[in-house]
């Protein structure tokens, strides 16, 4: 396993279809936010916060975008830019029965040619529960300054490693590691899968 790891949650969207701060919501007795952030620092002990907001309740650094409007792209970029470790586990805020297993996966792959291992389930690559080599940093600052913003164009340019089938771990723990959390309705869901010993 790579020694100088970062984890990083990104924070950035609006939750505008969710109408109010995902983050923030709770699940049993957590925010969301604490969740996953205790689930990297299981991982690793450098955690960072990737928003536009400073908030004081939060025990994380802040990081915010250099590039404004930029998605998640923007985040990753004002992180690596703000850190010196030289892999980033990335994940969002909206995912909140993240797996240590799943990154623990990824981790065990790195090697020196590899610019970003992202998992792929169910047919969809899943570039925001990725790990990236801060190598990348040069390449993705122009890719950004050009007004390019699409993750998977990013990829592309890169040394990208997709990896199609995560082995020993069960469908059920991948399930809940890529379930978003968007709407009133998914939030529902979670609590229902929480309620149920999900996670």
């Amino acid at each position: 396993m790579p020694a100088k790891i970062c984890g990083v949650v990104l924070n950035g969207g609006g939750s505008t279809r969710m109408g109010r701060d995902k983050a923030d919501l709770l699940l049993g007795e957590q925010r969301v936010l604490d969740r996953i952030a205790s689930i990297l620092s299981s991982l690793t002990p450098r955690i960072v916060i990737n928003q536009n907001e400073q908030e004081s309740r939060l025990s994380y650094p802040i990081v915010e975008d250099r590039f404004k409007d930029a998605g998640p792209l923007g985040g990753i970029h004002a992180v690596m830019k703000d850190r010196e470790e030289e892999w980033f586990l990335v994940t969002a805020s909206d995912t909140p029965f993240i797996s240590a297993e799943v990154y623990h996966s990824l981790l065990s792959l790195e090697r020196s040619d590899r610019d970003a291992i992202i998992p792929v389930f169910e047919g969809r690559i899943h570039p925001l529960s990725g790990l990236y080599n801060r190598r990348i940093l040069p390449e993705l600052t122009k890719y950004l300054e050009r007004g390019d913003r699409k993750v998977a164009g990013f990829l592309d340019q890169i040394n990208t490693y997709f990896l199609e089938e995560i082995q020993d771990i069960p469908e059920c723990t991948l399930s809940s590691h890529f379930f978003n959390m968007n709407t009133p309705e998914e939030y529902k869901r979670a609590e229902e899968l929480l309620e149920n010993g999900g996670k």
